[in-house]
């Protein structure tokens, strides 16, 4: 596992690593006159002696005069090393003058820093000091184990500064980490650790002359990532005077060009949580839930500040929201016994009313509208509202509107082109274009007001503006002309009549109890989460929904005659304890306390149904039929190897072709009709999804148990 400081690593001085070792190996290596040779390899690929050659052929000189001590990786490393900027040659020039005593020194870079930059790196090791200060950790030892094997002279790679800082909890940004490198950096890729631990030291010193550190400060509190962010310079003349509104025309399309958005009220501010909760589907209670463990309701203000992060009201994400904002926020929920406890459960109330409304369940009848009329009709972030271009805006619209409309331009596909994401937006600069390629010729001033009219903090609200310019006949969805047709369908449909068996209270418990058997089943578990009062009675909708749940596959007649029979007395309702009780007696007797000499007998299953039920006539060809295999024992002996050959998962199922197959390899197939062949299917029936199998093994078992019966007449 890499640690975060070590998933980007500084590649440029990696590699100007590399080639110091194989510069500093090839000048050991080469003597005067090799070198000279060396170098008039190199020239007779220049003739013009510029100083430049091609890759190729600066690795084909380096191959055969170093072949012997240099691999290929090292020689395309010193090709990309000296390789210009162009990617036009290799500058085997500059390559000769480094392997040179006094040219490796040239690769030892020392950085000079500029003002800012010197106060960029004050600052960060100001952070780091008081990072180290706050979880009192000293710096100096994790630095001198290092160099006490390496021996690098107090210097250590960046790799393992990184290591270091990370392993402290010190995380610094991009800009900060390069910062440091130019400051501290020895040999181009070395650190000087003891420059850096001598700063951190005098900074520490400073703090302590300061006085003891506040720990119950939240100010002291170390960030995650150590960051710097310089004042801006005091520029008084921006943002006083709108050069766009003196022109009449966009000059230039920056928000920074535009007054700051004043704090918004505390009812124009819950509008717009509203409309990005409702947007983005967000479920606020559980950010919330996770900080109050107790169930109190209210949290302390940093949490709640915490949880709107995390769901993105801040000034980070989606819905930027300014300090002043949040605090409004904060005083308005806060408790009125402390300050600093919120109560957010009354937020997400509030909130939430953009779904629905609470206690909805005392008042089913309810009409809601959702999300309400003001959320609908919110207009976009940044919307521009500028009374003196709005004759002039309404204006080029209806000229546009006659044009797109005289002239039948398709002027839709033309702004969805410069929206690939479809998110409704396009910029400002963008709609003098569309607008353009559509033939629709408007002035800079006439663009400036529809910019007006349709812009916002996102761009140019095309969607708005296509419904004012080419509005599109009202048109009804497919599926509310199909709703009265498909009731009408399901009104006059052809009612099944219900079988006998399937008002049988019996046969229901006991199709019900083999489908518990058989899938290990659990009913009371999923009847209980309708019984909120814990009185044991749901309604009959909450009942088949239960069963539903439950997995139990019961015929809707079946499902009206358990209703029947489980119902309370006094009032609509179905007494679920009951019923699971009843069903529960396959795996337990209830009151066994009161007869302790009553031993408990297992369920079994009946696999018993319509699909074999035999009556009388049928039952006398059965009996015929299996009285005659049972006196061919030699052949129906047999017939279980022949049955397991076609059941390869064993499950005791065959199909009825596959049994009057094995019949014939036995020549049993003529002893029997093909009556008697039907009345034998019937009988040992198993229905497997949608066909009917034969349970072979129900078939020998009954065979056997016939001849171990039969009649023995000696004589």
């Amino acid at each position: 596992m890499n640690l975060p400081c070590q998933n980007n690593p500084n590649k440029e001085n990696d590699l100007t690593l590399c080639v110091w070792k194989v510069c500093n190996r090839i000048s050991r290596l080469l003597d005067t006159q090799k070198r000279s040779e060396l170098r008039q390899f190199f020239q007779k690929h220049d003739p013009c002696l510029s100083g430049f050659i091609q890759g190729y052929e600066f690795v084909n000189v380096l191959s055969c005069i170093l072949r012997e001590c240099l691999c290929g990786t090292e020689i395309c490393q010193l090709a990309e090393y000296f390789q210009t900027p162009d990617s036009a040659g290799v500058a085997y020039r500059q390559f000769l003058d480094l392997i040179d005593d006094d040219g490796l020194k040239s690769l030892r870079t020392h950085h000079i820093l500029s003002a800012s930059e010197h106060r960029r790196l004050a600052l960060v090791l100001m952070g780091i000091a008081q990072s180290l200060r706050f979880r009192e950790q000293v710096l100096r030892p994790y630095f001198e184990d290092y160099d006490l094997i390496a021996q690098n002279g107090g210097s250590v790679t960046a790799g393992y500064f990184k290591r270091v800082l990370y392993f402290l909890g010190i995380t610094l940004g991009q800009y900060e980490w390069e910062l440091m490198f130019k400051r501290f950096t020895n040999d181009s890729y070395k650190i000087d650790y003891e420059s850096f631990v001598d700063e951190i030291d005098q900074v520490s010193r400073y703090l302590d002359s300061r006085g003891p550190l506040d720990r119950q400060c939240d100010d002291n509190v170390p960030p995650k990532i150590i960051t710097v962010e310089l004042p801006k310079v005091d520029r008084p003349e921006v943002g006083v005077v709108d050069l766009s509104q003196i022109l009449c025309k966009d000059t230039a399309y920056h928000p920074c060009l535009y007054p700051s958005r004043e704090s918004r009220e505390f009812e124009a501010l819950m509008l717009r949580i509203k409309e990005y909760i409702w947007k983005n589907r967000v479920r606020t209670r559980e950010f919330f839930e996770q900080f109050d463990a107790m169930g109190c309701g209210w949290i302390s203000r940093s949490q709640f500040i915490r949880s709107m992060d995390a769901i993105g009201l801040s000034g980070l994400h989606r819905l930027p929201l300014t300090d002043c904002e949040i605090r409004t926020i904060c005083d308005h929920y806060q408790d009125s016994r402390d300050a600093n406890r919120i109560r957010w459960e009354r937020f997400t109330d509030d909130v939430d009313e953009v779904f629905t409304i609470k206690n909805l369940d005392k008042g089913p009848f309810q009409t809601i509208d959702s999300p309400p009329e003001e959320i609908r009709t919110l207009p976009r972030e940044g919307a521009l509202q500028m009374q003196e271009y709005r004759d002039l805006g309404e204006d080029v619209v209806g000229c546009i509107r006659t044009l797109v409309g005289n002239r039948r331009i398709l002027i839709i596909p033309i702004f969805k082109d410069f929206d690939p994401h479809r998110n409704g937006q396009i910029t400002r600069s963008q709609v003098g274009e569309a607008l353009s390629m559509a033939g629709v010729k408007i002035t800079e001033e006439q663009q400036y007001a529809l910019n007006q009219r349709y812009g916002d903090d996102f761009g140019f609200d095309y969607v708005r503006f296509m419904r004012d310019v080419d509005p599109s006949p009202p048109t009804n969805a497919a599926y509310q002309d199909l709703q009265p047709r498909l009731a009408a369908i399901n009104a006059t449909g052809n009612k099944t009549i219900p079988h006998p068996h399937e008002c049988d209270i019996v046969r229901v418990l006991a199709k019900v109890k083999g489908q518990v058997v058989r899938r290990k089943l659990r009913i009371i578990d999923s009847m209980r989460g309708f019984d909120l009062l814990s009185h044991f009675r749901i309604t009959a909708d909450q009942f088949e929904r239960g069963l539903s749940s439950a997995s139990i596959d019961l015929a809707p007649t079946e499902v009206c005659t358990l209703i029947k029979t489980f119902k309370t007395p006094l009032c609509e309702t179905v007494d679920y304890k009951r019923f699971c009780d009843t069903v529960a007696e396959v795996d337990y007797q209830c009151h066994l306390e009161k007869a302790p000499l009553l031993v408990p007998l297992q369920h079994f299953p009946s696999e018993d149904g319509p699909h074999n039920h035999l009556n009388f006539e049928e039952r006398t060809i059965l009996s015929q039929t299996l009285q005659k295999l049972a006196c061919l024992a030699d052949c129906v002996s047999n017939l279980r190897s022949l049955f397991q050959d076609f059941d390869r998962q064993r499950l005791g199922v065959v199909n009825r072709n596959q049994l009057i197959r094995s019949f014939a390899a036995r020549d049993l197939h003529t002893t029997i009709s093909s009556r008697e062949f039907e009345v034998l299917c019937k009988c040992c029936g198993f229905k497997s999804g949608c066909r009917q199998e034969v349970n072979y093994r129900a078939f020998l078992a009954a065979l056997d148990y016939l001849y171990a019966n039969r009649e023995n007449h000696p004589f």
